[in-house]
């Protein structure tokens, strides 16, 4: 098989050389194995900050800001059930789908600081490293900001007003900016959880949506105008119907509108620039490597019972938009419910093109306060119960200390370690695994947020130290990512409408308090 000079194919070397090293060198906890391979940096060097936003050299298309109601109640869609009654894609849902998937709910002012910005979905520190792209009567690139589309190219053939590609692309510089090299996990972490509210909101609406790992990437790039080394073509998601809407490059006009710079100086990781090339597949390698994909995949439920006591008034957009990072936990008991439907409805099968009724994912859980299960660490098995693997003298201590020493590890009533057996997956996917695998933890992270608050809890993404969590779980399962769940201490802050974020009262105050609760550890 060929890539079209993009990195092996899915049977050539298994694509796995580059980021075999960029993993065994960004475990936190242990030594780098290639400290060779790792660029010498200054993180968070405040000079060169990535600008939060892409910007382009023309006006954008403003989108309808009044968001579209929903009809069935949030528990029901967010089961994997109970969708709403079909409709067809118009400017307003396409408009919500983007505002509540992508789009800039809320900022922060302090003191002789740029505004902090915050999004629909999660992000590792905030970063958002991910873009959107709809391919659609031409292709436009989606301002979250102002909440409008930058037309990019006109197409020359007419396309199907009723269904429309989005195309998410990373940027890897800036999380990279922060993270290292670490960082080119985050771009599908990042992306899987954008990729939870929205197909949470297709599926409330009744608009059918299909999720594709498995494409062309060079094709993708050239579509999208990005190079595929500086912002790289993470994930397609056709909304409509229809197979993917890729328009043939002679179908369209060039692009003739120019990108911002993304900061004074971009750095280039050469690990990572080796690891996206490993991973990309050409346009002959693309159904391989799909069947193969869909023949490793372990079966997963497809919807399970919602819970009897939620709020059946609340529909998925009211518990997007009450969704944030929760910065304290309450340390009090959690209802057995926010543990056993919000993991169970999480770790539905994603329905990727890559394994549309399966998983190649494990769960590890260390639950420290939930009503009907001891406290311990625990694997979670596919027919929803709960094997027990392992004790702690101080299981909140212990679940801190797995966390990075994080106190927020600890405070929630559980924290969730979604994880995969990477060498077989690696074996028979090759590096493209490794990014479906990823991709798949930030859907199933995105989803367990949305669940817990569903159930007025509160969650929030934390990192890890990777051997210990696996020696502590006793399993050779590597965690790709980590979900802490539990009682937030505080009222959901107000969410904005499109184009109008919520100014956040007491940003600063929060701060301070998980500054100081941190400093007590």
């Amino acid at each position: 098989m060929t890539t079209g000079g993009h990195g092996p194919g899915p049977t050539e070397g298994h694509g796995r050389g580059a980021i075999d090293a960029l993993y065994g060198s960004t475990m936190h906890g242990e030594r780098p194995a290639h400290p060779d391979r790792l660029m010498d940096f200054r993180p968070l060097d405040p000079d060169n900050r990535p600008a939060p936003f892409k910007r382009y050299s023309a006006p954008g298309r403003p989108l309808p800001t009044e968001l579209r109601r929903s009809s069935p109640a949030a528990v029901e869609v967010l089961s994997g059930g109970g969708g709403g009654p079909t409709t067809t894609l118009d400017d307003g849902l396409l408009g919500t789908l983007l505002f509540l998937s992508g789009g800039v709910t809320r900022v922060a002012h302090m003191a002789d600081r740029e505004p902090t910005w915050f999004r629909a979905a999660m992000s590792a520190g905030n970063l958002h490293p991910v873009e959107i792209y709809v391919v659609r009567d031409g292709v436009h690139h989606y301002q979250p900001l102002e909440h409008a589309l930058v037309p990019l190219r006109r197409p020359l053939t007419p396309g199907e007003p009723a269904a429309a590609t989005l195309v998410l692309t990373g940027i890897p510089f800036r999380t990279c900016w922060k993270y290292g090299e670490r960082g080119w996990r985050h771009l599908w972490w990042d992306a899987g959880c954008m990729l939870a509210n929205l197909l949470a909101v297709a599926a409330a609406h009744g608009l059918p949506a299909e999720v594709s790992v498995a494409f062309p990437d060079a094709t993708v790039a050239d579509l999208v105008g990005v190079d595929g080394v500086d912002e790289v073509p993470v994930a397609l998601v056709r909304l409509g119907g229809g197979a993917h809407g890729l328009p043939p490059a002679l179908s369209l006009t060039p692009i003739t509108v120019e990108a911002g710079a993304l900061a004074p100086h971009v750095l280039r990781f050469p690990l990572v620039v080796e690891a996206q090339a490993e991973s990309c597949l050409g346009d002959e390698d693309v159904d391989a490597w799909r069947q193969a994909a869909r023949e490793i995949s372990a079966p997963a439920a497809r919807a399970v019972e919602p819970p009897a006591q939620a709020d059946a008034a609340d529909r998925v957009e009211d518990v997007i938009l009450r969704r944030g990072s929760t910065r304290l936990f309450r340390r009090q008991p959690a209802p057995g419910a926010l543990l056993r439907w919000g993991l169970a409805a999480a770790t539905r099968s994603p329905k990727f093109d890559s394994g549309p009724a399966g998983t190649v994912l494990e769960h590890l859980v260390n639950v420290h306060d939930v009503e009907g299960l001891d406290a311990g660490g625990y694997a979670y098995r596919r027919d929803a119960t709960y094997e027990g693997r392992t004790r702690a003298d101080d299981v909140r201590a212990y679940g801190a200390r797995l966390c990075l020493d994080q106190p927020l590890g600890g405070d929630s009533a559980f924290t969730v370690f979604h994880a995969a057996q990477l060498e077989p997956l690696a074996a028979r996917l090759g590096g493209r695994g490794h990014r479906a695998a990823l991709l798949e933890a930030g859907l199933v992270a995105g989803r367990l947020a949305l669940n817990a608050v569903a159930l007025h809890g509160g969650a929030t993404g934390l990192t890890f130290y990777d051997g210990l969590v696996s020696r502590y779980f006793r399993t050779a399962a590597a965690p790709l990512l980590a979900t802490a769940v539990g009682i937030p201490d505080g009222d959901p802050a107000p969410s904005g409408t499109p184009g109008a974020p919520a100014e956040l009262n007491g940003y600063a105050r929060v701060m301070a308090r998980m500054a100081s609760r941190f400093g007590r550890r």
